[in-house]
């Protein structure tokens, strides 16, 4: 195994842990069933990485951007593995954060409590 893929492993499990720790400190704050938005919010912190890097990496190797910008790439160069990893994980991580502030709020929020005022 290269050195840069073994990094990239633990980019990718830091990212998923930290950000599963922080929704999980927030979920306390709420009053629902934690296991299943535990779970549910784990799966997607896996998913959205994933998804990022497939997405970044087909538009990478598109054949009409390398025709029109006449790249020649080596995809296992250390410099584009590198640029690669500093491109992919921030965004990795911002949207597992941002997603999970999203999911967050629309938890809360489906408790649906009207507080009536007026007289009785």
């Amino acid at each position: 195994m290269n050195h840069v893929v073994l990094i990239y492993w633990i980019i990718i499990a830091t990212i998923v842990i930290y950000s599963n720790y922080m929704f999980f400190k927030k979920l306390k704050n709420i009053q629902t069933k934690h296991l299943a938005h535990t779970s549910i919010y784990f799966l997607i912190s896996i998913i959205s990485p994933v998804l990022i890097m497939l997405f970044f990496m087909l538009v990478v190797k598109s054949p009409r951007l390398i025709q029109i910008l006449n790249l020649k790439i080596d995809y296992y160069d250390y410099p584009f593995r590198i640029i690669y990893g500093c491109v992919v994980f921030p965004l990795g991580f911002f949207a597992n954060i941002y997603f999970a502030k999203f999911y967050l709020k629309r938890i809360s929020k489906t408790k649906n409590e009207i507080e009536l005022i007026g007289k009785e």
